[in-house]
């Protein structure tokens, strides 16, 4: 038997079904909310250390890394001389820069060993390159060459990537000797250290680079990047790289102590070659990844972690 009468029913029906379609508009919009708050809070990502044709990948390739892993910009380094195996022109970067304006920030490199090095990158910046780097050739670091580039970023105002890497065949030797002469000496350049014997120097145990280029184990207290990163503020520590992460990841309660004293002047990098943010030509790693996954669990400060992810990246492209 029907207890209510069919009006009544209809209009229980009625409510209810709207009920119904409001509990789930409601629900739907707090998980809309949710991903709208998680995208928001998902931090801007900013590449310090990328290369084209770094095995072999085209534009296309590297675009396409950028949007697996995250990341909105990224420095493109060429290197023009094909030190370390990878051959990328400054023109390519130029040429990538003019397809992708809103990802690709270009810096430009050419071989400080000839003649017209300095006329060179004069054209480079009225193309519209933002610095040098990756500078990687087989000088110490005290050859008049070597400061000569150093020199012209002062000028122009350009942050410079530098490769530091000790011994037989190594890039701009004697970082430990001689890279404090020149942040003494150029005040508005924005040196930005990268690879091994910069990272070895994390520790004040560096061993010889004949013997190791990656140390590993815990870090002695009273490295020289401490000190330097400390009393300089226009030098910058690039991340990337098996250099970079080995570094910050063989002594994480160190590491910690680091970050915390230096958040203003880390820059995330990847120097990573592989394609689709997985390493698919990599040997299955993408330092992109690996190193994200690390900065979010080891920096509880999201401030500080911002800094690394982008900020810290622009202050050193603009300077101040």
């Amino acid at each position: 038997m029907n207890r209510f009468p069919q009006s009544s029913r209809r209009e229980f029906l009625k409510l209810s079904g709207v009920t119904a379609c409001s509990a789930l508009a409601l629900n739907l919009g707090l998980n809309q909310s949710a991903e709208v708050h998680a995208a928001e809070q998902k931090p801007r990502l900013l590449d310090c250390h990328l290369h084209i044709n770094h095995y072999d990948r085209s534009i296309a390739d590297t675009i396409q890394h950028m949007d697996a892993t995250g990341t909105e910009k990224a420095f493109i380094l060429p290197l023009e001389t094909g030190e370390g195996g990878v051959l990328l022109r400054s023109e390519t970067v130029l040429h990538a820069y003019h397809q992708h304006p809103d990802r690709i920030i270009p810096f430009c490199q050419t071989d400080i060993r000839q003649p017209d090095c300095i006329e060179r990158l004069r054209a480079y910046h009225k193309l519209g390159c933002r610095g040098i780097g990756e500078q990687k050739e087989h000088l110490p670091l005290n050859d008049r060459r070597v400061e000569a580039v150093i020199a012209f970023c002062d000028e122009v105002n350009w942050p410079i990537t530098i490769h530091f890497q000790d011994g037989k065949n190594g890039y701009n030797q004697g970082l430990a000797e001689h890279l404090e002469t020149y942040l003494k000496r150029y005040k508005k350049v924005r040196i930005i250290g990268h690879a091994q014997t910069w990272w070895a120097n994390i520790s004040a145990d560096v061993p010889p680079a004949e013997k190791s280029l990656y140390p590993k184990g815990p870090v002695k207290a009273g490295g020289l990047l401490d000190r330097l990163l400390s009393e300089y503020p226009n030098l910058y520590a690039d991340m990337s790289a098996g250099s970079g992460f080995g570094a910050l990841s063989r002594d994480e309660g160190f590491t910690a102590g680091f970050i915390e004293r230096h958040p203003n002047q880390l820059l995330f990098g990847s120097d990573c070659p592989c394609r689709d943010g997985q390493g698919e030509n990599f040997k299955g790693k993408c330092y992109s990844t690996q190193l994200q996954k690390f900065v979010n669990r080891i920096v509880s400060d999201s401030k500080n972690r911002e800094n690394i992810f982008y900020n810290n990246a622009i202050h050193a492209l603009n300077g101040a």
